[in-house]
């Protein structure tokens, strides 16, 4: 099944651009978009309080939180790993 991702908020980019991980951005929204249970990301659901997100692997230091709405990949934030 193929995903749209919704554009990313300003505030997400300039988090990507300040830790240099736009490439890595740009590999994970491919796998993202093609194959939610490629290895490398580590796609995980979330619950908290009745809400359901989603959890990939930028890297080892960086995932991204989202959420999934049938087709379409809204990314809410990019955080240190919580691991």
């Amino acid at each position: 099944m193929e995903y749209k991702i919704n554009p990313i908020k300003p505030r997400l980019k300039k988090y990507l651009s300040k830790h240099s991980l736009c490439k890595k951005w740009e590999k994970a929204k491919n796998f993202l978009e093609n194959d939610l249970s490629y290895p490398s990301l580590n796609f995980e659901k979330i619950i908290l309080k009745n809400t359901v997100f989603y959890s990939f692997r930028l890297d080892k230091k960086y995932r991204g939180i989202c959420v999934l709405n049938k087709n379409n990949i809204e990314i809410i934030l990019f955080t240190n790993h919580y691991k």
